[in-house]
């Protein structure tokens, strides 16, 4: 039942991980699996997982997410006194159920959360809770999101491909910002090829449309390298996403 220890440490010695580090990831990997199956889980993450100088892995961060209805098979939890997640009464615009399907059509990578504004300006977004951060900093420095979407996991180009064309063609788009923080697990050329095919597909013009890319993480340079190929304005990881986000605001506002 769950995952073996054997499972575990194949899994460590796949990732590179030697000797007493891999049996300490091993056992971390097997016991986070095995919680996320016993608890009937929606998400079971550590992040970041932290190796230090003495060799130690420690966890400096965690999240569950548990399914509301399977929460009756686990009265041992009912102590924690968890609170249960309530709907929003608001019904899902065309543009939020249409992301939606576009999340789902290959299972690798995730959209997160889309909801729909009335912005002018387009964001693709991600970096965990740097995507609230990143949206904050649209609307402090004055801008107005047309969108919140949030991108990790490694999307496949397509997936971002068909968020992108879904976002550009919202009505009152003036412009697509397209930041995230340093990602570990998602690859910058990916999203900057989807990115790019999206507005081809648009029959838009990458470097006469208002767009910003500001992405960082692996295959960053490829990434960026796609993204000059184009003509398309972009920050590398010396620009915060603070100031990513008020250049994309006064690229939008340059406009007017």
């Amino acid at each position: 039942w769950g995952m073996q220890n054997y499972q575990g440490k194949l899994l460590a010695k796949n990732m590179g991980l030697k000797s007493k580090i891999m049996f300490k990831a091993a056992n971390i990997a097997v016991k986070l699996f095995n919680i996320f199956s016993k608890y009937d889980c929606d998400l079971a993450e550590i992040n970041p997982l932290i190796l230090t100088q003495d060799g130690e892995l420690i966890a400096a961060d965690a999240h569950l997410e548990l399914e509301q209805e399977a929460l009756y098979r686990h009265k041992e939890l009912e102590q924690l006194n968890i609170p249960i997640r309530k709907d929003s009464p608001r019904i899902p615009t065309e543009f939020e159920i249409e992301a939606e399907k576009i999340d789902k059509i290959d299972h690798r990578g995730v959209a997160g959360r889309v909801v729909e504004f009335d912005g002018d300006l387009g964001l693709l977004i991600g970096g965990g809770g740097a995507s609230l951060t990143i949206f904050d900093a649209v609307r402090y420095h004055g801008g107005k999101a047309a969108n919140y979407c949030e991108i990790g996991g490694n999307p496949t180009v397509k997936k971002v491909k068909e968020l992108t064309k879904l976002i550009l063609k919202k009505p009152g788009i003036k412009g697509l910002a397209v930041i995230t923080n340093v990602l570990n697990n998602t690859r910058v050329d990916l999203v900057a090829r989807g990115v790019i095919l999206a507005m081809v597909e648009l029959d838009i013009n990458p470097s006469e449309y208002p767009v910003l890319f500001r992405s960082a993480g692996a295959y960053e340079e490829d990434g960026y390298k796609i993204i000059r190929k184009y003509g398309i304005k972009y920050l590398n990881r010396d620009y915060s996403i603070d100031q990513a986000a008020k250049t994309a605001v006064e690229m939008i506002s340059n406009l007017k």
